[in-house]
């Protein structure tokens, strides 16, 4: 490959764990597992500082003087290390997830629709008790679900069965 490629590649899949992150604070889309969830934050907890060395390709020249090249690389490297330390943080700040307790309802056209009751915690790192919220949880594929909260006395019954 040419470091064009690379550094070419780089700045895609950059682009794309960035705007995944920001997706994910806005869009009620989830993973439908657990480890799904923990694959992809494996491959951009070691793919990102990896990545961003990898631009190295595309921003030193040839006709950079010495002191520039290792500005660059020095940068790069704080800049790599220094997401690996934001990334170490976020571990600890998704710590804290929603899980779901039981089904309530599930939609008679589409079974794989179901409204859930889902409670917020931190486990042991939590002393406050847990949140407890309904939400309706519509299968977009085998890995993404995605989840609105709803208010049942709002649905049409009739659209739905019951499993109390």
């Amino acid at each position: 490959m040419t470091n064009k490629v690379i550094f070419k590649t780089s700045i895609l899949l950059l682009s794309i764990w960035i705007l995944s992150a920001i997706c994910r604070t806005f869009i009620p889309l989830e993973f439908s597992n657990n480890n799904f969830e923990f694959i992809y934050d494996n491959i951009r907890f070691y793919g990102f500082p990896i990545t961003i060395i990898l631009t190295l390709t595309g921003t030193i020249k040839k006709d950079d003087s010495s002191g520039v090249i290792v500005t660059k690389i020095v940068m790069t490297i704080f800049i790599s290390a220094f997401s690996v330390f934001v990334m170490f943080i976020m571990l600890f700040a998704e710590m804290c997830d929603w899980s779901t307790d039981k089904v309530v309802f599930v939609n008679k056209q589409n079974p794989s629709t179901k409204i859930v009751q889902r409670s917020f915690g931190c486990g042991a790192t939590d002393s406050s008790p847990e949140t407890i919220k309904v939400f309706k949880i519509r299968e977009i594929t085998p890995y993404f679900i995605w989840v609105t909260n709803i208010d049942t006395n709002q649905i049409n019954k009739s659209e739905w069965t019951s499993l109390k």
